[in-house]
């Protein structure tokens, strides 16, 4: 039997910098665990699926006991509260004096991008890992949502592209250009929603119909009519509705959907979600002896800073995560064309309540939610609590 060997330990850091990238390039193969996976393994595996890098983790946890990772130490992270233009590092950004020594050591932010190969950032989602409630928080952000700054207005989705042409400008490597455009991005949503972000997920949506390919598809009932095609995007879409098996291809035509529906972005944020409690279903039934190979292929469409130790560490710690404890939220807003205007006190709520790494609330001057100055307000009340993936589930 081939032996994993794994250096020693250390436990995730919360200075949000880094640029370790994960990989499985030469790594051995070992005999697979028998052990029965249980429903909190799989929402551990299928939250981190997002991330891909965590998949290889939950693998390596799974066939291994070679490792007890230590609780985080010298906690230190910078807030979101950035004095005058934002473009600077993160790790450069002071912590709000209001939250100074706040930090809760069990929380973990994470941002999740999915990209078209491209610079438009289809997808983009803030998650919160506490690992002591064993709770996931998601909160998906429409791509459409305007922000603002000193050096940048408009859709959010954006301020990648954005952060790539000034790295581009200033002599930056093509691969620096591309971490620099997500550090952009990263330092744009902790500036306009009030929340650190210590690790980032940038993924191609080949590696995302890749991987749907490879679990046999993935069983989803389509809600309408699909019909749309824009060769500048390279992007086709035509499903018709009711429940089939999707396969990569189809999969991502149904997640980059929106020009047919009533609210457009937020709809297909209600369907990308319900998808993906459709994708925990099917891993359920996923062969753990395939995850190793499926990872080393979907690990080339994926860019992170989180270290192969650290995502070994995230899977010990999520074990225990149940379905009902994986919630997920979309910040809430109003459709003034051609933007999504958040409605920032409800936001401020939806964060505080449930994506808040800090002891305290975050204060509404630690947040930068922007509406054109209109005081958009919801007509109605909004779901501060959003659904369960067991909700979804059902």
């Amino acid at each position: 039997m081939k032996k994993i060997m794994i250096k020693q330990y250390k436990a995730p850091r919360l200075s949000g910098g880094g640029k370790n990238k994960s990989t499985n390039k030469n790594r051995k193969n070992t005999k697979d665990d028998a052990r029965v996976m249980t429903p909190g393994r799989v929402v551990l595996m299928a939250f981190l699926i997002l991330l891909f890098v965590a998949l290889l983790g939950a693998y390596l946890f799974l066939t291994t006991d070679l490792f007890k990772p230590p609780p985080p130490t010298n906690i230190h992270f910078p807030g979101a509260s950035i004095d005058g233009d934002f473009w600077i590092d993160a790790d450069n950004a002071e912590l709000h004096e209001n939250l100074a020594g706040a930090w809760n050591p069990d929380c973990f932010t994470f941002l999740v991008v999915g990209t078209d190969a491209g610079v438009q950032t289809d997808t983009m989602m803030l998650a919160v890992f506490d690992t002591k409630k064993n709770t996931v928080s998601i909160l998906s952000i429409p791509r459409d949502t305007y922000a603002e700054t000193r050096s940048f207005a408009g859709k959010i989705t954006n301020a990648y592209g954005r952060g790539r042409n000034i790295a581009r400008e200033n002599g930056f490597s093509n691969e620096e250009i591309a971490e620099e455009g997500l550090k952009y991005l990263k330092n744009m949503i902790q500036y306009t929603f009030g929340l650190p972000i210590q690790y980032h997920v940038l993924i191609d949506l080949r590696g995302f119909k890749y991987l749907v390919n490879e679990i046999g598809g993935v069983e989803f009932d389509v809600p309408m009519r699909m019909l749309y095609e824009d060769p500048a995007q390279n992007l086709y879409i035509n499903l018709y509705p009711g429940m089939q098996t999707l396969n990569g291809d189809q999969a991502e035509q149904l997640v980059r959907f929106r020009s047919g529906y009533e609210s457009q972005d937020m709809d297909r944020i209600a369907t990308q979600q319900k998808f993906l409690a459709a994708l925990m279903k099917k891993m359920l039934k996923f062969d753990l002896k395939r995850i190793n190979a499926l990872f080393e292929t979907a690990s080339l469409y994926m860019e992170t800073n989180i270290s192969m130790t650290d995502a070994v560490w995230f899977a010990s710690r999520g074990i225990h995560v149940k379905l009902e404890d994986v919630r997920l939220n979309t910040v809430p807003g109003v459709w003034i064309s051609p933007h999504q205007l958040a409605y920032k006190k409800e936001t401020m709520e939806i964060i505080n309540k449930h994506f808040n790494p800090f002891t305290r609330d975050i204060p509404e001057s630690n947040f930068n939610i922007n509406d054109k100055g209109l005081g958009v307000v919801s007509p109605e009340p909004i779901n501060i609590d959003g659904a369960t993936m067991a909700d979804l589930i059902k």
